[in-house]
């Protein structure tokens, strides 16, 4: 039998982001954001956590080297020094630190493999993060307008 770990790798990257629904008319966004519907922007840190068995020769979850380089690639290239509200991604969203995490989880999963990929936490500021574990099941959604 295998030991089976998780291991985390912290990442970094600076993007602008506003929060904003372009349906709601703009006093509607004002009283629900406030001074965050003003682009700003924020020193993001990344934790992207693996999990698997432990390699029995190499004693790694998974070749750091190999995490850092996808992570890079398709993650921190991509949104560092970016301003958010622009990127396809977050085409109809406001570019939340939840509506954040779980594009990072959707640019990774297919990249690492959505059964070894664990969770990724993004960190807006020392005192907000946002964790996602994949997807939640069917009918479990919660739902709630906040206007």
């Amino acid at each position: 039998m295998s030991a089976f770990a998780y291991s985390t790798r912290r990442f970094a990257f600076s993007a602008a982001h506003r929060y904003w629904v372009e349906a709601w008319p703009a006093a509607d966004n004002e009283r629900v954001f406030g001074r965050l519907t003003v682009p700003h922007g924020h020193n993001y840190t990344l934790d992207v956590t693996i999990r698997g068995p432990i390699d029995a020769q190499t004693g790694m979850v998974i070749d750091l080297g190999e995490l850092k380089r996808v992570v890079g690639e398709t993650v921190v290239d991509r949104f560092d020094h970016a301003d958010l509200a622009v990127d396809p991604l977050f085409r109809g969203k406001v570019a939340t630190t939840e509506n954040i995490a779980l594009a990072v989880w959707e640019l990774l999963a297919p990249k690492l493999g959505a059964d070894r990929l664990w969770q990724v936490r993004v960190w807006e500021d020392p005192t907000l993060y946002v964790d996602v574990r994949g997807e939640v099941p069917p009918g479990d959604e919660p739902s709630g307008d906040v206007r």
